[in-house]
């Protein structure tokens, strides 16, 4: 049985892992992380390592450990814990466990290296002195790569990586889990949701302005947000949002207990959306979509969304106000966004992508 090794380090999470879920009998499979990752409620063996990430918060710390080490995911002792694996799968190009990884391939410790690429913007976080040395170590070491969207597939060609070595496999969902309720199909609008961080690039200012005017017409609509993040704080006492934290082993309630999911990324000079789970979360559990054609969203959702103007709160307001009052339009996108759940994003089809990109690289 070939043993893998899932490097994930601060950003270790069960969104991402479950895709791997149907592997666990095919291979021995265990994750890495820091000792304080995003979440360590997976159903993979894991192991955690110091890193630079589990410092204590401190003014600027990103940015400060950032330029003194070049990259802050940094994990003691990988190479030595890769000692043994036949796959090290990596994240991005300009981690530095990307790079450890792909030292250790040279020493010996570990026979290949993978990496899962979401970045769709070519050429991007090299601003940091030896940003670009690392990505030139990830394009010469790294075996293949696996890129979640057709722009990412672009990024990597435009940085130089032959298309010969870029697989592109999206991240599911399982939809067993994750289905539609009756609720979505009926009556009256009295539920928003969106799960994001609360960060002024998923738009959540535009998406508060323009609730709060909705709110005035639909007395009793609500807006729920599941997330943490800045603008929570600034956005605590606005009237109809509702705060619901929740661990993503429940995160599928709050979607079944929504009627319109609505995530309007804009883009910022270094991010664009790249790929928005939340948004395949919620076409599984076949909610009506109102989004923006912002980064990779629209590869991600194609038809199964309305589409506003990214920053455009008056924008936002009139796709969200044309769905909460045309039932028949939020049916028909509803059974559309279940339909391209089901068509691209089961996560048992995609486990079995990653399992033949695996025996590829194991083979060559």
């Amino acid at each position: 049985m070939s043993k893998i090794a899932i490097v994930r380090g601060a950003f270790l999470n069960p969104f991402e892992l479950q895709n791997y879920y149907p592997l666990k009998n095919k291979y021995e499979l265990r994750t890495i992380s820091s000792l304080h990752p995003i979440s360590e409620n997976i159903e993979i063996p894991l192991t955690k390592t110091f890193s630079f990430t589990d410092l204590p918060n401190f003014p600027f710390k990103y940015q400060i450990l950032n330029r003194l080490a070049i990259d802050i995911h940094y994990l003691f002792g990988l190479e030595q814990l890769l000692r043994g694996f036949d796959i090290a799968h990596v994240a991005e190009t300009y981690y530095h466990y990307t790079r450890q990884a792909v030292k250790a391939k040279k020493k010996g410790l570990v026979k290949k290296v993978v990496s899962t690429v979401w970045e769709i913007i070519p050429n991007n976080n090299e601003g940091i002195w030896g940003r670009k040395r690392f990505k030139r170590i990830a394009r010469e070491g790294v075996d293949h790569f696996i890129a979640v969207t057709e722009l990412a597939r672009k990024a990597l060609l435009e940085e130089g990586v032959e298309e010969d070595r870029i697989t592109v496999i999206p991240m599911g969902v399982d939809l067993k889990r994750f289905q539609p309720s009756t609720r979505h199909t009926g009556g009256k609008i009295v539920r928003i949701l969106c799960v994001a961080r609360l960060v002024v690039e998923k738009g959540i200012g535009e998406l508060v302005e323009a609730f709060s005017a909705l709110r005035k017409k639909f007395p009793d609509l609500e807006l729920v947000l599941v997330g943490e993040g800045p603008l929570k704080n600034k956005y605590a006492r606005v009237p109809g949002i509702i705060f619901q934290p929740l661990p993503y082993q429940k995160i599928e309630k709050a979607y079944q207990e929504a009627d319109i999911f609505c995530l309007p990324s804009k883009t910022t000079k270094y991010w664009q959306e790249q790929y928005g789970l939340a948004l395949v979360e919620a076409m599984a559990c076949g909610l009506p979509i109102v989004t923006t054609q912002t980064g990779a969203i629209g590869e991600v959702c194609g038809e199964a969304a309305v589409y506003a103007k990214p920053g455009d709160a008056n924008d936002l307001q009139l796709k969200l106000e044309r769905l909460i009052t045309n039932t028949p339009a939020r049916i028909t996108l509803a059974k559309k966004a279940r339909a391209r759940a089901e068509a691209k994003y089961d996560h048992q089809v995609i486990a079995k992508q990653i399992d033949a990109l695996y025996q590829k690289v194991l083979w060559e």
